[in-house]
């Protein structure tokens, strides 16, 4: 054990762009190339057994949640409960679920500090990406009830690129017609729309060819996909809720690119 952190102290030391002393509690990341380092970090175990740990400056929050505190590997994305959530200094929010992916390794739990390394890429509805390189945090103390609350993540939202202009639209609906989803997003003249079975599980899905059918609406001119596809990344029958990315194309003359769809919608 001696040895294995005497490893991980000479990797923490390469990789920071700052000297920390060892005795001292850091988190710190590269974001799209920009160094990030807390003044502040703190760890908490919450009352479902699950562990968050989360790094302050005076105007930005990142914060780890993981399923449990033990020591190991967890995998980020995919409607995991292991997830890293950022909020930078004007409110915008980036969460690694559902788009995202990512791993966080926990290496030391004694003592009541958290020592790990972690990575990541996390999206903003709206096709914003945010990448974690380098992700240290070392001697994360643990105390009770001090992690800041998660900012708020709209429930529908609706994103793609139209023609390669970004899309995000500020009216999205979703209805369970008894045997099709039928999901909207509006943003001002423009309307993304698209239906398939309301049973339809995780996987690729062709657009235009079955029962799946997606159509775009500008200046209240419709034009159908006449290809495309449909990816379900997460379908939650119980609490109906769906999440998935899709892009499809219209025939010409028009000959619309919708591109880099996002969706993430309760019904």
């Amino acid at each position: 054990m001696k040895t294995l952190m005497l490893c991980f102290f000479a990797a923490f030391a390469l990789i920071s762009c700052e000297d920390i002393e060892t005795n001292n509690r850091a988190l710190q990341v590269t974001l799209n190339n920009e160094f990030f380092k807390a003044i502040d970090a703190r760890a908490q175990i919450n009352p479902d057994g699950t562990l968050s740990i989360q790094g302050l400056t005076d105007f930005e929050t990142l914060t780890i949640h993981l399923n449990n505190s033990s020591l190991g590997t967890y995998t980020l994305g995919e409607n995991s409960n292991n997830k890293i959530i950022f909020e930078d200094f004007e409110g915008s929010v980036y969460t690694t679920n559902p788009f995202g992916d990512g791993q966080v390794v926990v290496q030391d739990v004694s003592g009541g500090f958290f020592s790990g390394t972690f990575r990541f890429n996390a999206f903003r509805f709206g096709l914003d990406t945010l990448n974690g390189a380098k992700g240290i945090f070392f001697r994360v103390p643990l105390a009770s009830g001090s992690i800041e609350d998660d900012p708020e993540v709209p429930i529908n939202i609706l994103s793609a690129t139209i023609n390669d202009v970004a899309f995000s639209a500020t009216t999205v609906t979703a209805v369970d017609s008894g045997n099709f989803l039928l999901i909207s997003g509006t943003q001002g003249n423009t309307t993304i729309a698209f239906s398939f079975p309301n049973d339809l599980t995780n996987g690729n899905n062709p657009i235009a060819t079955g029962t799946i059918t997606a159509l775009i609406t500008i200046d209240g001119v419709q034009s159908e996909a006449i290809s495309g596809n449909l990816s379900i990344v997460n379908h939650n029958l119980e609490l109906n809720a769906v999440s998935g990315a899709f892009s499809f194309e219209t025939a010409a003359p028009n000959g619309i690119v919708v591109a880099q769809g996002q969706f993430n919608v309760s019904y």
